[in-house]
């Protein structure tokens, strides 16, 4: 099968549903089992936007190596960020935060996400290089527009929501360690209520 760039749209656009569905999940822990995040969770979920907004200008504008270096970029931060936050959990009189998936946490999972995405950066463009010389320029066709426009639209939404989340949470204060139990921004100072 001969490479082209439209193959490797498709894989833009399937690791961009991916990072919007790693959001969704971040989401339902919040809403749904009322786990808020913590200041490292913030900033790893900052790492994913930075992540998805490399791969968001590749689907729009057309792929560009400087828009995978945005990506890696955000992965490689969200991957220290998930690397100190593992440090910070792994003395023995620590506790976990957060639920386990599979029986890992979710900063574990988000290291080994963000340190598969810097990969899959590299690769990326590597392909890219490959694809560019073996097809000839502008015959290959763009990727379902429908799927490639709800992975855009679903995670501008969710980079929105993130940005109203975290403001909600903190409000003009800085990001505040673990323990939060309510929102800052809709909380009233009733000391009774969660």
């Amino acid at each position: 099968m001969k490479l082209e760039p439209r193959h490797l749209e498709e894989l833009d656009t399937a690791a961009l549903l991916g990072i919007a569905i790693t959001l969704l999940a971040a989401f339902y822990f919040q809403l749904a089992m009322g786990e808020l995040p913590c200041a490292f969770c913030n900033l790893i979920r900052v790492g994913f936007m930075l992540l998805g907004s490399g791969l968001l200008l590749n689907l729009r504008f057309g792929t560009q190596a400087w828009n995978y270096l945005l990506s890696a970029f955000g992965a490689l931060i969200g991957s220290l960020i998930s690397l100190l936050f593992m440090f910070a959990k792994a003395p023995a009189h620590t506790v976990p935060t957060g639920s386990a998936i599979l029986g890992l946490h979710m900063y574990t999972w988000t290291y080994m996400i963000f340190t598969a995405a810097i990969v899959y950066c590299v690769l990326m463009l590597c392909l890219h290089a490959q694809a560019r010389t073996t097809s000839a320029a502008g015959t290959s066709q763009r990727p379902h527009p429908a799927i490639r426009s709800f992975a855009m639209v679903l995670f501008i939404a969710l980079v929105g929501a993130n940005l109203v989340s975290a403001f909600l949470q903190n409000g003009f204060h800085s990001f505040k360690a673990g323990g939060q139990k309510h929102y800052e921004m809709l909380y009233d100072g009733d000391v009774m209520k969660p």
